[in-house]
C-alpha cells in the first residue's frame, strides 16, 4: 500500500519512493524506524530492520534533515518484524540467551531431607550405619563442586532459596545432628568406623 501523506505534520516533507533512495536516506529511514519501534522488540540481529525496510519497500518521507515512514507503512514493518521467527521465538522465551558457566545448585533429594528430618526429631532412633549413609549423603550434595550452564549467574534450589545458603544450612544441619549423636566435631563417621 503506498503512502499518500506523512504522518508528521512537517509541511517541508516529500513522498520519496524508496527505491530512489540513497544510501544516506534508508540509514535515516531505518535509524527513523529502529527509535520509533524499538522499544517493542526484542533485541534482533544487526541489519534485521534494513531487511524488514527493503522487503517491504516503503515510501520514506524526507525533509531537509531526516527520513521517516508514516504511520501506516511503519504498521507494516512493525507487522513484518513480528512475523520473523526470531522474534516469535524470543517473545515465546525460547530466543537466544547468555549461559553463565556456574556452580550448579545441589538440589539435594527430599528423601534425604525427610531422613535428615526424621533423625532431627529423634537423634538416636536410627542405628550408626543408617545415620552413617543419611548424614553421609547429605554432606556429599552439601560439598559437592558441581559446575555447569545455567541461565542464572546465580541459580537458585529447586525450593527457590539460594543455593550457597542452603549448601550452608545443610551442613550446619548435620553438624547439629553429629552433636547430637555424640559424634565428634569435623570427624565423619565413616573415618571413625575404618579407624577401629
Amino acid at each position: 500500500m503506498k503512502s499518500t501523506a506523512p504522518s508528521r505534520l512537517t509541511p517541508a516533507a516529500w513522498c520519496l519512493p524508496f527505491a530512489q533512495a540513497t544510501p544516506e536516506q534508508l540509514a535515516q529511514a531505518e535509524h527513523a524506524v529502529r527509535d520509533a519501534l524499538g522499544g517493542k522488540f526484542p533485541p534482533v540481529r544487526r541489519g534485521t530492520w534494513a531487511t524488514a525496510l527493503a522487503a517491504l519497500q516503503p515510501d520514506l518521507w524526507a525533509t531537509a534533515d531526516t527520513v521517516f515512514l508514516d504511520a501506516p507503512d511503519l504498521a507494516r514493518v512493525a507487522d513484518y518484524l513480528d512475523a520473523l521467527p526470531a522474534v516469535v521465538l524470543a517473545r515465546a522465551g525460547h530466543g537466544p540467551r547468555q549461559l553463565y558457566y556456574t556452580r550448579l545448585p545441589m538440589n539435594c533429594p527430599d528423601e534425604v531431607l525427610r531422613a535428615l528430618a526424621e533423625l532431627e526429631a529423634d537423634p538416636r532412633a536410627g542405628g550408626h550405619a543408617v545415620y552413617e549413609l543419611v548424614a553421609g549423603v547429605a554432606r556429599r550434595y552439601a560439598e559437592a563442586e558441581q559446575f555447569g550452564w545455567t541461565k542464572s549467574p546465580a541459580p537458585l534450589e529447586a525450593d527457590g532459596t539460594d543455593s550457597d545458603q542452603a549448601r550452608a544450612t545443610l551442613l550446619a544441619w548435620v553438624a547439629a545432628l553429629d552433636r547430637a549423636r555424640g559424634v565428634a566435631a569435623g570427624n565423619d563417621p565413616a573415618e571413625n568406623r575404618q579407624s577401629r
